[in-house]
Order: C-alpha cells, then sequence, then structure tokens
C-alpha cells in the first residue's frame, strides 16, 4: 500500500486584498508521466466509513445570472446526486467568482480517465484564462460553492421544492483529479523555469479543516494564501501532460472535512509562469465527494404553520407563526422582483420556543418602482441548515383583488399563492375539493384589510388532474378551479 502524507502548507503564504493577484505556486517538482497508481487510498473511504460518492451529471442552470450562464452568481442544480441512509441529496453549485479567468462548460458529462473510461458522474467543468498568455506571468481561477438539500420525494423532480431545506453533510471528502499541465515551452524566464499547470484550493472553515492529503510519491505543490478574509488551502500541479481526467494517484488530492457541513467552497484555476505563447488553453477538470454521512440531527426542528403576506397602503405585511424552535438561530426575509434571485431586506430572530410564535414584518414599497414582488422566508439553524418557506406573490397595486385568484396555474411542485381581498381583520377558511367533492386540504389563514396573499400547504402531495379552491371568509364563499401538474 501506498503511503500518505499531509501536504505541508506552509511554503507559499501571502495576505491580498480581494481580487488582488494571488501569489504565484511554488516551483512544480519533478515528474513521470508514465507512471500510475491507481489504487491509491486518497481515492477510498476510511474502513467504517460510509462508501457513498457523488453523482453529478444532467446538470440545469437555474438562476442568477440570465445573461450568462457560465458567468459570476449563476446557479446550476443537480438532481439526486447521492443517497445516504435512503435520504436522496441533491446539490446545487454557485459561480461564486471568475478572477483572471473564463468558464467555458459549466459540466463536462462527456468527459473520461486516462483509460478512456466514463466519468460523467464527476463534476468536471472546462476552464481557461481570460487572454492569452505571452511572456507575463498570470493566474486565476473559478470558484464554486456547493451546497447540499434534501430531496423529499426521492425521485428527479423539477421542482423548488427539491432544494428547499439545506442539509449538513459530515466527514466529507473531496477529491480533485488531474492537477497536471505542461513547461510553457521550456522558456527559462530566471531560475525557476517556465511552465502553465492547474491549481485547487479549498476555503478553510477552521485551522486545519480541511486536512489536504496526497499520495506518499505525488507531482503535487503545496499552495495555500489569504484573500478577502479567507484562507486557501491546496495545491498546484505538474508540468507533465497527462491523458484525460488522470485519476493517477501522483496528480490528485483529497480534501477532508471535519465536522458537519452545509456545502464547501473550492476554486479551480491555472498558474502560469511565461514562457513561449500559449494562447488560451481550455483545461478539463474533475472532482468528486465521498465518504459523507448525516450527523445524528441533521433535520431542521423549526416547523412554518402558516405564512402569509396583505399589501395596503404602499407596504407588504408579512405574517407567520413557527413552533418547535430547538436549536434554531433566525428567520431571513428575502424578496425578489423575478428571475428567482433573491435578495435578503430583514431578519427576525427566533425566540427558542417549542410553542407556537408569531413573527411580523412590514416592507416598505414606496420607493420601489417594480409591481410584482416575491416573499420567502429562509430559515436558518444555529448548525448552518436552512430551509426556505414557500414562495407568497405580492402585487402593488391601491384596487382590491376583486375575484380569487391561485397562481401560477397549473400548480407544479407544490409552490401556490393564493389572492384575495378583505375589509377587515379576520380568519379565512381554506379548502381544496377534488372533482368527487372530497376535501383533500383544509386550513386557517388570518388576513387582513387590503389585499391578501397566502399559501395552501402540501398541494404539491395531490395527484395530477382538476381541483376546486374555496376561500370562506366573513361568511362569504369564493371558489377558482385549478388544476396540478407534475
Amino acid at each position: 500500500m501506498n503511503k500518505f502524507y499531509t501536504l505541508l502548507i506552509a511554503c507559499a503564504s501571502a495576505s491580498l486584498p480581494a481580487m488582488a493577484q494571488i501569489p504565484q505556486a511554488p516551483s512544480p517538482v519533478s515528474c513521470n508521466a508514465n507512471s500510475c497508481f491507481t489504487n491509491a487510498n486518497i481515492d477510498v473511504c476510511p474502513p467504517g466509513s460510509n462508501t457513498v460518492v457523488t453523482d453529478h451529471r444532467n446538470g440545469v442552470y437555474n438562476r442568477g445570472n440570465n445573461g450568462n450562464n457560465l458567468g459570476a452568481n449563476a446557479v446550476w442544480r443537480f438532481r439526486n446526486i447521492a443517497t445516504v441512509g435512503g435520504v436522496t441529496i441533491n446539490g446545487e453549485i454557485k459561480i461564486d467568482q471568475l478572477y483572471q479567468a473564463d468558464l467555458v462548460t459549466m459540466d463536462d458529462d462527456g468527459a473520461v480517465d486516462q483509460a478512456n473510461v466514463s466519468i460523467a458522474s464527476f463534476f468536471a467543468p472546462r476552464i481557461r484564462p481570460d487572454q492569452n498568455l505571452n511572456g507575463t506571468d498570470r493566474r486565476g481561477y473559478v470558484q464554486f460553492t456547493m451546497t447540499f438539500f434534501r430531496n423529499p420525494t426521492g425521485v428527479n423532480n423539477n421542482s423548488n421544492t427539491d432544494f428547499s431545506q439545506s442539509v449538513s453533510l459530515s466527514n466529507i471528502n473531496y477529491v480533485h483529479y488531474d492537477i497536471d499541465g505542461n513547461d510553457a515551452g521550456n522558456v527559462n524566464s530566471g531560475s525557476a523555469g517556465s511552465w502553465f499547470r492547474e491549481t485547487g484550493v479549498a476555503q478553510k472553515v477552521a485551522a486545519n479543516n480541511p486536512i489536504v492529503l496526497a499520495n506518499g510519491v505525488t507531482d503535487l505543490s503545496a499552495y495555500t494564501y489569504t484573500q478577502g478574509g479567507s484562507d486557501w488551502t491546496g495545491f498546484a500541479g505538474t508540468t507533465c501532460e497527462r491523458d484525460g481526467v488522470s485519476r493517477c494517484a501522483q496528480v490528485a488530492s483529497s480534501f477532508s472535512y471535519n465536522g458537519a457541513l452545509p456545502g464547501i467552497t473550492i476554486r479551480m484555476g491555472y498558474d502560469y509562469n511565461a514562457g513561449n505563447n500559449q494562447g488560451r488553453p481550455t483545461r478539463q477538470y474533475g472532482s468528486r465527494l465521498g465518504c459523507f454521512n448525516f450527523p445524528s440531527q441533521s433535520t431542521l426542528p423549526v416547523r412554518l404553520l402558516d405564512f402569509h403576506a396583505s399589501y395596503r397602503n404602499q407596504s407588504t405585511t408579512l405574517a407567520w407563526t413557527a413552533e418547535g424552535e430547538s436549536n434554531f438561530e433566525k428567520f431571513i426575509v428575502e424578496r425578489s422582483t423575478g428571475n428567482n434571485v433573491y435578495e435578503a431586506i430583514g431578519e427576525r430572530a427566533g425566540v427558542g420556543s417549542v410553542t407556537r410564535t408569531s413573527y411580523s414584518f412590514v416592507d416598505d414599497l414606496s420607493a420601489q418602482n417594480g409591481t410584482t414582488y416575491y416573499y420567502r422566508l429562509k430559515m436558518l439553524d444555529k448548525d448552518g441548515t436552512f430551509k426556505y418557506s414557500s414562495v407568497l406573490l405580492v402585487k402593488k397595486e391601491s384596487k382590491q383583488v376583486t375575484a380569487l385568484m391561485i397562481s401560477p396555474n397549473p400548480v407544479h411542485g407544490g409552490n401556490n399563492t393564493v389572492r384575495f381581498s378583505a375589509n377587515s381583520a379576520s380568519t379565512a377558511d381554506v379548502r381544496v375539493v377534488d372533482i368527487s367533492g372530497k376535501v383533500v386540504a383544509q386550513q386557517q389563514n388570518k388576513v387582513y384589510p387590503g389585499n391578501n396573499s397566502i399559501t395552501i400547504n402540501n398541494l404539491e402531495r395531490l395527484q395530477p388532474g382538476t381541483y376546486v379552491l374555496q376561500v370562506i371568509n366573513e361568511g362569504e364563499l369564493s371558489v377558482v378551479k385549478f388544476s396540478v401538474v407534475k
């Protein structure tokens, strides 16, 4: 069995302001592209741990940068990336930042390893420098944040519900493969020579977390720096070019995380020490996660009993009731004007009660130019896990809603907003009736003077078909027909 050691992260350390030129990595070590160890434990979970690994394929752009799906703030979704203890996990990957680099492909499902075997399950982006490389040192990276969610249905639904409950995973082992490169024409620019090689680092969540491991015989050079108030630890690659996305242990490294985490942040990049003209070489990267499991408590305990909104006099009033706030931190109120891009506009600290507690928040829209607004609550636990509420739609309009409305119609994935007006504060009875006349869902909601927006709970449990919504408020019955699709 091959020996392993911890890369000593002390040889290339610098402190930089945000977006400053990151430091040059240490000079590459000697390498042999014809040597390949493929049975290294760096690619195997420790004895006694969970052996599940992620399957990132068929990624779909979701939100964040509609003008450039491969640009900063774009969020991509990957469904059913793993199953842990019978629970299906979904993943989101956000493109946090592109520094002197372009993202060519978010995830290449056609990538293969050194033996020409498919690695479609890997997270395998393609990255290149943002300009031609010729005679001037340059370094760059693309920064990604991977976040994990519990899939409540366990199926591959195209639904926001499948990405509403954050989960923390314990003992994550992130493996980055094929950190290689070339000698950039072998032009001597001083004693260091020249090279173009790949780099990979991860953001530290604490001292010595993650622990960076490499094979006992490695072609990698330790690489660490501080930027923007965060510490980054990892490696720079070799100058021996290998075929495909090589899984050879000499060019692979793992990042072993301690504790339960709702996500990790990584950078995949390049290091160019001036040599011959390299143009803008596109590099294929490859990585995956494994060995993780759920901590002893992985379900957000807080329970949202109701969430509703009313609009009157240029303001939206949000109100909600929750219970079971054990280990709960706060509610974050988020607002969107469309395209599923939300911003935090306020917070309410949890009181920590296990019994019912009511909260409210007023959003002054008098200075806002839009007409349609979407609201949701981000319920954040003390361990960093979170869950989103359903989304409420509010129209900025002075006239009363004259008829009961539900949107979208048809309802997909359980997401819905019911809008109606009320003359005074009261409690409305809300019912959903199927075509046979059976009541299949029922709830009560507080309503306030003006236009109200509420959401009907658990519509994702209904079978596809046609239903009738009934709202009884102050003795008056309003009805509207809607359908449910999967």
